[in-house]
């Protein structure tokens, strides 16, 4: 098994970005119960734009259920 190499990376965000971020993570967490860090949500938004095959989300609503589908399957920095 290949071993996976993490980064950390630093990004500076205005007011929007944040809440839309916050948004996210409220609406996850009144939908599904669990509490996402930003930085959670934005790794879930990166794999979902790298695998072009995730069909589900075309919608907002798609969206938030293909990153609590990401969160639900775990991570070792989830």
């Amino acid at each position: 098994m290949k071993e996976v190499i993490l980064h950390r990376v630093v990004t500076f965000l205005d007011r929007e970005e944040l809440d839309f971020l916050d948004n996210i993570s409220k609406d996850i967490l009144f939908s599904k119960g669990k509490k996402v860090p930003r930085c959670t949500i934005l790794k879930h938004i990166i794999d979902i734009f790298l695998v072009s095959q995730d069909k589900k989300a075309k919608d907002y609503r798609g969206f938030i259920e293909s990153v609590c589908q990401r969160i639900e399957k775990g991570g070792k920095n989830d």
